[in-house]
């Protein structure tokens, strides 16, 4: 069904073999006629003596043939009987093959015509030569109609389908899933998953194209929802963290307030008093301070400024800051630095916070010691960091929330250190993933194309 069939010759779908063995059989049967009707001629004229026979009690002649001639008699009916049974194997071979061609090619059509998905099959200049029920359904087409026709003018209703079909005739496209929009049945407009693939004949030359369609309409409609629930979802988080965190500032600005109006009240107000009320209420309005200031950085971090920049010596500098407090903690620190990331495309400075954030975490993990381990190394055109902690691990069930704002397991954390580490990692057409256990460790593995590869998401926040 996918590939048209041969044309037919002049013995049609024969096989040569069960051809000439037919042929040589009837040869055979003309030529021991012709054999035996001689000799039955010679006998008829030996019997009336029409010929002389001079020789004929040596050649043992005896009212019938001569030795030699019925050898050459019993020759032909060998192989006579030798071509049958090559005849009948023949004939039994090709009735095999041809019933399990047929089972075959039943059980391809009929697969074909009951997967839900569509099939579109063209030949290598843009011929129509097949496509299967689903097919038809989702194009609003037959068959019939269609098969046997140029690509443009089969989907002449769906012409973004045949202008996606064309280019990846033209090489351009295959392997790649496409979603188009396309205009279905009752004026509907569908979102079709689309994606092609080479046919190739025995030889393995190219001998068309095969095209699968997938109507996602509803789960186009669907993951729309889960997305917009998702951000519901996340900004609702995010209100809730900004009050929390806001609350307790507030708190403490209300409390120290009345109580310095209550000093200035006083007929004679302390100094010290006045002086310790004003600053706590300057350290508080420096803490609210703090958290929009982090809440910005979350919501809208600034455009990276993209350069080259060396990963191995960026990592070195974080580590140089950390140092003094890791042997507090005695934490031992290791590297494996890959010489081969000598240079990534990034923003020095957002890529260092990066780092920070996630070495910081890794010493609230090991409160009572451990190692730290930072490696870097050159994979398929990206460059990987991997920063492991031998600490308490991360249960099972908390590792998606790790990245959500305002979510943390530390007593006075923030709860935004990941979550800008991975809008950060985001920017940079990266990626941020964990890797935890309970009680053995927990492995943050980051990244980052070699080259190029930032974008502007603040823009798009």
């Amino acid at each position: 069904m996918l590939r048209r069939a041969p044309a037919r010759s002049l013995l049609g779908y024969v096989p040569l073999r069960l051809a000439l063995s037919v042929f040589v059989l009837v040869a055979l049967l003309l030529a021991a006629a012709v054999v035996v009707g001689m000799q039955f001629e010679r006998h008829l004229l030996l019997s009336s003596g029409a010929i002389p026979s001079p020789d004929a009690a040596r050649d043992g002649v005896r009212g019938g043939l001569a030795w030699k001639d019925a050898l050459k008699v019993v020759g032909i009916l060998l192989t006579l009987a030798a071509a049958a049974i090559l005849l009948f194997t023949t004939f039994q071979n090709y009735r095999s093959t041809t019933q399990t061609f047929e089972r075959v090619k039943t059980l391809m059509r009929n697969v074909l015509e009951s997967i839900p998905t569509g099939v579109l099959t063209l030949d290598s200049g843009g011929v129509v030569t097949s496509l299967n029920s689903a097919a038809e359904r989702l194009l609003g087409v037959r068959a019939s109609m269609v098969v046997g026709r140029p690509l443009e003018d089969a989907l002449q209703r769906t012409a973004e389908l045949a202008a996606w079909v064309r280019s990846a005739l033209g090489g351009r496209g295959l392997f790649q899933e496409s979603d188009l929009s396309v205009s279905g049945t009752a004026n509907r407009r569908l979102t079709l998953r689309v994606s092609a693939a080479e046919l190739r004949d025995e030889s393995g030359r190219s001998d068309g194209l095969v095209v699968l369609l997938r109507d996602v309409t509803e789960v186009s409609r669907l993951e729309l929802q889960l997305r917009r629930a998702d951000k519901l979802a996340a900004l609702g988080t995010l209100a809730a963290g900004v009050a929390h965190e806001v609350k307790n500032p507030l708190h403490a600005l209300s409390l120290n307030l009345h109580l310095l109006v209550q000093e200035l009240g006083a007929p004679q107000p302390s100094r010290p008093e006045l002086e310790n009320y004003v600053g706590i209420l300057r350290s508080e309005i420096d803490r609210i301070h703090r958290i929009v200031e982090n809440f910005l950085r979350f919501s809208k971090p600034s455009i990276p400024e993209v350069k080259p920049l060396d990963l191995n010596a960026l990592v070195e500098r974080v580590l140089s800051l950390i140092a003094f407090e890791a042997a507090g903690h005695l934490i031992g620190i290791q590297t494996e630095f890959d010489p081969a990331v000598d240079s990534i495309a990034g923003d020095e400075g957002q890529l260092a916070q990066v780092v920070l954030n996630l070495v910081i975490n890794a010493l609230q993990a090991m409160p009572v010691g451990g190692i730290l381990t930072l490696a870097t190394r050159r994979e398929d055109g990206w460059a990987e960091l991997t920063v492991r902690d031998t600490g308490e691990g991360i249960p099972h069930e908390l590792i998606p929330q790790i990245f959500d704002p305002y979510f943390t397991t530390r007593q006075g954390g923030s709860g935004l250190g990941l979550a800008i580490a991975h809008r950060i990692i985001e920017g940079h057409s990266g990626t941020i993933d964990v890797e935890s256990k309970a009680g053995q460790g927990t492995t943050m593995v980051v990244r980052l194309p070699l080259t190029g590869g930032a974008t502007q998401v603040a823009r798009s926040a």
